[in-house]
């Protein structure tokens, strides 16, 4: 596993390598400067359906787009705030056997384009499809987390 999920506490049962492998490319992935993780995200890590939260926005489709050109155009501004960011996910709980419903909670670390820096917890869900085979996908992400140190941060100058 990648600096993502190297450290994670996964539950007693077990959760499909598959899984882990795509938990870490996933919070690797938007971690990355790259201009082609919308694509990525879009083509080999969310399902054609998925609903996926990236801060403040959700990508559903809801406007008329499916989900997946939604999802393929989530990570356009995503560095206009930031220099760097680093996700570490810490924990994992899972509804299940099969491991699709997963709960975790994590760290974020982020340098913002002003100088500031903010850290801290967030909790969030993950669903998968797929989870019996070498290569699940992503069908749900969600994140809740307390964005007003993030926010007090980004009012400095």
């Amino acid at each position: 596993m990648g600096y993502n999920t190297q450290d994670t506490v996964w539950p007693d049962h077990p959760v499909p390598d598959g899984v882990k492998a795509l938990m870490d490319r996933f919070f690797n992935l938007l971690d990355s400067h790259d201009s082609n993780v919308g694509n990525i995200l879009a083509d080999e890590i969310f399902t054609s359906d998925a609903k996926a939260q990236f801060g403040a926005h959700i990508s559903t489709g809801r406007d008329g787009t499916s989900p997946e050109v939604e999802i393929r155009k989530s990570r356009d501004n995503a560095w206009t705030l930031f220099n760097a960011r680093k996700h570490t996910v810490l924990r994992a709980y899972s509804s299940n056997d099969a491991a699709d419903d997963l709960l975790f909670i994590a760290w974020v670390a982020m340098d913002l384009k002003n100088g500031e820096h903010v850290d801290g917890e967030f909790i969030g869900r993950l669903r998968f499809e797929n989870t019996d085979t070498p290569n699940p996908k992503i069908k749900s992400y969600a994140i809740w987390a307390d964005s007003s140190p993030l926010v007090k941060a980004l009012q400095k100058k």
